[in-house]
């Protein structure tokens, strides 16, 4: 029976290992470049960014979770009636982005194992492991993510981490590329 970290560096290897270990330590990086960035220009905090950032994540591609993000950044001091109807993402994530933009103690709202890691990740915690649908798809299973999943991946994400000599973060990110085949 073929573990799940071996699973994972065969994705790598059909990948290129090289490429996808690159990509996967700048990826996370590369995000919270973007929240630094976004905080400038809408003069919040670049935690505040990356909260919005995980929250509106679930089930959404990167492309539109940005999107997301920047209309949240846009709209968040906007009355009710003047903010964009559609921010391209899950309703009930795009409220909660919504939430995180104007709650004073914002991060109450970055629940759940999914987008707590990916929060801290975004951060630069190297040790938690964002497990998503994709990295659940990567394991051979579907794209709904229980316990038993989330902690086989991570478990999976710390041994291939230890191999390449890669943190569980960016094992994670080199992984999650690969399977897209692609950084975006």
């Amino acid at each position: 029976m073929q573990t799940t970290a071996n699973k994972y560096y065969k994705i790598l290897d059909a990948y290129g290992i090289d490429l996808a270990v690159e990509q996967g330590k700048d990826w996370y990086p590369s995000a919270w470049r973007f929240c630094k960035q976004a905080a400038k220009w809408h003069d919040v905090t670049p935690e505040r960014v990356a909260a919005i950032v995980a929250v509106t994540s679930p089930r959404a591609r990167w492309s539109k979770n940005i999107e997301a993000t920047v209309g949240i950044l846009q709209d968040m001091h906007r009355p009710m009636f003047k903010r964009q109807t559609y921010y391209g993402v899950l309703r009930r994530n795009a409220e909660k982005g919504m939430l995180v933009a104007n709650d004073r103690y914002y991060s109450r709202h970055v629940t759940g194992p999914k987008v707590s890691n990916f929060y801290l990740n975004i951060l630069g915690y190297q040790e938690p492991v964002t497990v998503d649908s994709i990295m659940s798809k990567a394991a051979g299973y579907g794209s709904d993510v229980n316990m038993s999943i989330r902690d086989e991946v991570q478990d999976a994400c710390r041994t291939l981490g230890s191999v390449l000599d890669l943190s569980p973060r960016d094992a994670q990110a080199a992984v999650w590329i690969a399977y897209r085949r692609s950084p975006s």
